[in-house]
């Protein structure tokens, strides 16, 4: 079973406060944990204006996953426009 392990560094725009940062985050954690996934805050947990998360995922074959990925990456961009997705790294293992 393909799993991939991902790195997604995130820019803020207009964010003010640390509490504005993890309205945020709540936000779009709950979002992508619908996916069947695991995601995490990995660093920058004092930085506003950045986000840093990790995530695994794991499907039945290799397509599925690269489907999957872009729809993460799509929806990030679609559902959060104050979000630049700015560097989204991932490896797959087979």
């Amino acid at each position: 079973m393909p799993f991939a392990y991902c790195k997604l560094k995130l820019k803020i725009d207009r964010c003010d406060s640390l509490k504005e940062k993890r309205a945020i985050l709540a936000a779009l954690l709950t979002r992508m944990k619908k996916y069947n996934l695991s995601v995490i805050e990995a660093s920058n947990q004092d930085n506003h204006h950045q986000i840093d998360l990790e995530m695994s995922m794991v499907r039945s074959n290799k397509a599925l996953l690269d489907q999957d990925l872009q729809f993460m990456s799509d929806l990030i961009a679609r559902e959060f426009p104050n979000l630049d997705l700015f560097a989204f790294e991932k490896e797959i293992y087979t």
